[in-house]
């Protein structure tokens, strides 16, 4: 080990013809006190070891060599000798040299032992010629205090420029220093003697040599004042000071005396004593050193410093990551403030109001439940006097539009109708929508969902489809909900109308009002803060028949991007305008008018009582034993212009896969009126019921009710299956990745799944009562939302292209008991037209 030690510090031993050491004259004396070269004792292997040790910088660590106070001939005086004949001579410090607590020491005969801190095992000392080592354990105490000195080097955190460094090393000769920085700790130049009965404790221990601790400390430290010295330990900032060796040493204290005060510690330095130890050669001025030891004190250039410095891994490691770090946050920030600069928000005013522009001016709607509530804005021009039975037309015209803003504070009515009741509600100018939208901005804009809704083509529209202000918050979705035309005055087709137009056609009112409510979206809907390329229409019962109608349209090609049909109708129109005109020729001659501006001047509610009986609603049921399907009357025509095809011919040609949802529910045709035929319906009612009609007439009554069962709720699925469910099922199974769902959760108190359970489940109007219905809300909310969001529908697969949701949304291959009734031309003959 010490061989490998003395490879790596240099050699111990000073080089031929250089000049002997001070501290080696000091240790090693022959009488006259000069020192001969070839002295091997212990003591001056140790100190030369010791010199070679600090002065010798390893890993770019600076090591400050302090020179002993050289042994001249004014400061010789007479030795004193204890009584065991041995010399004490006075103890020589120089400055920072501290008492370090628990370094070893060597004890006497070449044992080490540890310093235990009592201040006097740390002095510099000699022995007598009789006590030196032999010359066997010379080497050996060499590597033994190589190693102690070694251990012993401390780094100096601010290290030195290189040429003052190198200084260091050149002129480290303790001959050469000069006067001024002799320090010789003494009190009243009076030379102490060590008591007799620690001479023995006493052993040689090379001066401890470290870096100027005024190096180390803080620079306001340093500074604090010109007769504060921090190496001395004087000042305000270190009243303790740093204690030299000597008054580490209990000899310091007078042994006859009580007084225990260090006497070393209480005595001032001289001027010259407040200097720190300097590396300049003996000859230079002292302007010339203090000019270079401020040049010293000056920071390095960075490039010197950043040269300098030697970069670890993890260095890089850390400067990398702050790169990263910092990188990401300009990134984030160049998004941020680069973006539009047009104001984002529309302000509300008062607390309550907020305005919006419109291709007709402003509009201003109400703060309503957490959501913007524009009611009953006008997307068309009326269809009164000369427009009624014309197709509508977007407002084009500043007669049409209005002054100053426009208060969408309240909805307008509903379009002239029949109820289900046989009442009439409504007026002929209907053309306006109503738009809920959670924010009105233009940043980040939100899909949107039209409402088509009506429980049937000849009135009660819009039925259940009335959207929620709610969930518009919730979802982050707008809807919006346009008035369209129904009954006679929105699928009224005559020949007599036909001729007042070129080219000539008539019928299909109402699919233009929905086609013109989507221009105006489309226009329109990004200053609602919604996104035109996200529109989906969302039809219920004969509003989806109508969105079917619309979907296979090329007048609404790239208005809408998805469709969500649930309980429509699957009997779409197959018949010429020419033959439908034909077949309503009664109607104009039931109001006694033979061309279209005598029909024009019907007041619309002697127009209404003027609809046959077989053109009104009819609550479903069964088919009946006389029921003819070639008669039954149907609202929509081929006309030429909206519809030019059969809807499923032009879904397989030009649409592809369709992003459609074709879905219903198990107990769709659910009615009052059917309910309340009997006061309890018995299963020797339900049989009576399924044999009147056209499944008892064709003898398969015992079946049907062996599959759904002799309950009222069996009664409705059979009914639903044969008029609703299955023939959409046939629709779906002709297209390319249309999903298809039915709705099987039941509610009370009938236990049925009513047509309104998924509508009402969707806009959260759905009041569950168990953990079962909860769940059922959640799984079709989920369907839902995400399809109008993303497109898609979660968890489909085409072999398994059935949903049956009850408490969860459960795939499935088919739905059970339509096979059935389609192989015995049940289904889709009699499925319902509207």
């Amino acid at each position: 080990m010490g061989e490998t030690e003395e490879k790596e510090n240099g050699p111990n031993e000073a080089q031929e013809g250089e000049e002997p050491k001070e501290t080696d004259k000091m240790l090693n004396k022959d009488d006259g006190g000069a020192k001969k070269s070839d002295d091997t004792s212990p003591e001056a292997i140790a100190t030369e070891s010791a010199e070679t040790a600090v002065n010798s910088p390893e890993n770019g660590e600076e090591i400050v060599k302090i020179a002993e106070e050289p042994k001249t001939e004014q400061t010789k005086e007479t030795v004193p000798v204890t009584a065991e004949g041995r010399e004490v001579k006075p103890k020589k410090i120089p400055i920072g040299g501290i008492k370090m607590p628990g370094f070893f020491t060597r004890g006497g005969k070449g044992q080490v032992t540890k310093n235990e801190g009592d201040g006097a095992d740390g002095e510099l000392l000699e022995t007598k010629e009789k006590d030196k080592p032999t010359e066997d354990n010379i080497n050996n105490e060499n590597r033994a205090r190589l190693n102690f000195f070694n251990n012993l080097r401390i780094r100096n955190p601010f290290k030195r420029q290189a040429d003052q460094q190198k200084l260091a090393t050149e002129n480290g000769n303790a001959d050469q220093k000069p006067e001024e920085e002799k320090v010789t700790v003494e009190e009243e130049g009076a030379k102490e003697q060590e008591p007799a009965d620690q001479s023995q404790k006493r052993r040689i221990l090379n001066a401890i040599r470290l870096p100027q601790i005024s190096n180390i400390l803080p620079k306001r430290l340093r500074s604090s004042g010109a007769n504060d010295d921090v190496e001395l330990g004087n000042g305000p900032h270190n009243k303790a000071g740093l204690a030299s060796m000597e008054t580490l040493d209990d000899s310091t204290k007078d042994p006859e005396s009580k007084d225990t005060t260090d006497r070393a510690a209480v005595s001032k330095p001289a001027e010259e004593d407040l200097e720190t130890v300097k590396l300049d050669s003996k000859d230079e001025k002292p302007q010339d050193k203090a000019e270079e030891a401020g040049a010293a004190d000056k920071p390095k250039p960075w490039l010197e410093r950043i040269r300098s410095y030697h970069c670890s891994i993890d260095d890089i490691a850390i400067v990398a990551g702050i790169l990263v770090f910092l990188l990401l946050v300009g990134i984030i920030c160049a998004f941020t403030f680069t973006g539009k600069t047009e104001l984002t928000s529309a302000p509300i005013k008062d607390g309550r109001y907020v305005e919006a522009v419109t291709s007709c001016g402003p509009v201003e709607g109400l703060y309503d439940d957490g959501a913007f509530a524009f009611r009953g804005i006008p997307y068309a021009v009326p269809p009164v006097d000369e427009n009624r039975w014309t197709p509508s037309r977007p407002i084009d015209n500043i007669d049409h539009c209005w002054n100053g803003t426009f208060r969408a504070h309240n909805s307008t009515p509903v379009c002239l109708q029949l109820t289900a009741n046989g009442t009439v509600d409504g007026v002929e100018d209907c053309l306006t929508l109503d738009v809920m939208t959670p924010h009105v901005r233009y940043d980040n804009p939100l899909p949107v969902v039209v409402l088509i809704g009506a429980e049937s083509l000849s009135g009660d529209s819009p039925g259940k489809m009335r959207p929620s202000k709610r969930y518009a918050r919730a979802r982050d979705v707008i809807f919006v909900r346009p008035n369209f035309r129904v009954g006679i005055f929105g699928f009224l087709t005559l020949d007599a109308l036909s001729r007042s137009t070129h080219p000539p056609r008539s019928g299909n009112y109402g699919l233009s009002d929905i086609i013109t409510a989507l221009r105006w979206i489309n226009l329109n809907i990004v200053n609602f803060g919604g996104d035109p390329k996200s529109v989906t229409l969302f039809g219920h019962r004969a509003g989806a028949t109508l969105v079917s109608a619309v979907v296979a349209s090329p007048q609404a090609k790239d208005l809408f991007h998805r469709a969500w049909i649930t309980s429509g109708s699957a009997i779409f129109p197959g018949k010429t305008l020419q033959e439908y005109e034909k077949e309503n020729q009664a109607f104009a001659e039931a109001v006694n008018c033979r061309d279209a501006e005598c029909l024009r001047g019907v007041p619309g509610s002697a127009l209404l009582d003027a609809v046959p009986d077989t053109w009104r609603r009819a609550s479903l049921d069964l088919p009946s034993r006389t029921e003819n399907t070639s008669t039954r009357h149907e609202y929509l025509a081929l006309d030429g212009e909206i519809l030019q095809e059969h809807a499923i011919d032009v879904w397989k040609r030009e649409l592809g896969p369709l992003k459609m949802v074709i879905g219903a529910t198990a107990h769709e045709a659910h009615s009052e009126k059917l309910w309340l035929k009997h006061k309890e319906w018995t299963p020797e009612l339900v049989r009576r019921h399924v044999d009147d009609s056209l499944i008892g007439q064709r003898g398969l009554t015992d079946e049907a009710l062996k599959r759904y069962g002799e309950t009222y709720q069996g009664l409705v699925a059979m009914i639903s299956d044969i008029r609703t469910v299955c023939p959409l099922l046939t629709v779906a199974r002709s297209l390319t990745s249309v999903p298809f769902y039915v709705v099987t959760q039941v509610a009370e108190p009938i236990n049925v799944a009513d047509a309104d359970a998924d509508v009402q489940a969707i806009f959260g109007r759905y009041e569950p009562h168990t953990p079962e219905q909860r769940r059922y809300v959640s799984a079709i909310q989920q369907l839902f939302y995400h399809y109008v969001s993303h497109g898609e529908m979660k968890q489909y697969e085409s072999r398994r292209p059935v949903f049956l949701i009850g408490q969860d949304a459960l795939p499935a291959e088919d739905y059970p008991n339509c096979d059935f009734w389609i192989e015995k031309d049940v289904v889709p003959r009699y499925g319902r037209v509207d």
